[in-house]
Order: structure tokens, then C-alpha cells, then sequence
């Protein structure tokens, strides 16, 4: 798949529509490029950082990460929420 750009909606609502409709399973990097979407519309639109520049394993990159994971992936967001 091509590469999405943090700014590029488009693409990030195909590859939204494909994960839900037709029940496509992302690869780490969709997930990774949908987090980084998620980092730019939200705290990097804030304060400027771009998601590359967020450390790897931190707090807020697992949270983007997670975020992304469950936009994504919406029989994630069933098993969690039946817990």
C-alpha cells in the first residue's frame, strides 16, 4: 500500500473504510501512519512536533499507537469492551 501521509485524509478514510467495511487487518505501518494522523490532528497541530519526532515506546507514542489500534481495528474495541 502506498504511504499515507500524516495530512492526507483522503487515504486515511480509504484505509479507515477497508479496515471496517471489508474487515482488512492493518499492518504496523498503517497503524503507525493512522497513529501519526491521529498525533497531527490532535497535540502535533498544538505544539508544532511532528509525530516522527515523538519517542518510540513512550507514553504518548503507545497512546497513538493504541488510538489507532482501535479506530482500526474494531473487533479490538468489542473484545475490550466486553472485559
Amino acid at each position: 500500500m502506498n504511504r499515507i501521509r500524516a495530512n492526507s485524509g483522503n487515504a486515511f478514510h480509504r484505509l479507515l473504510v477497508r479496515c471496517l467495511a471489508e474487515q482488512h487487518q492493518p499492518t504496523d505501518e498503517e497503524i503507525d501512519l493512522v497513529a501519526g494522523k491521529i498525533w497531527h490532528e490532535s497535540y502535533g497541530s498544538q505544539t508544532g512536533q511532528p509525530w516522527v519526532e515523538v519517542v518510540p515506546d513512550s507514553v504518548t507514542h503507545r497512546q497513538m499507537i493504541g488510538a489507532a489500534k482501535m479506530a482500526l481495528r474494531p473487533q479490538l474495541r468489542c473484545e475490550l469492551g466486553a472485559g
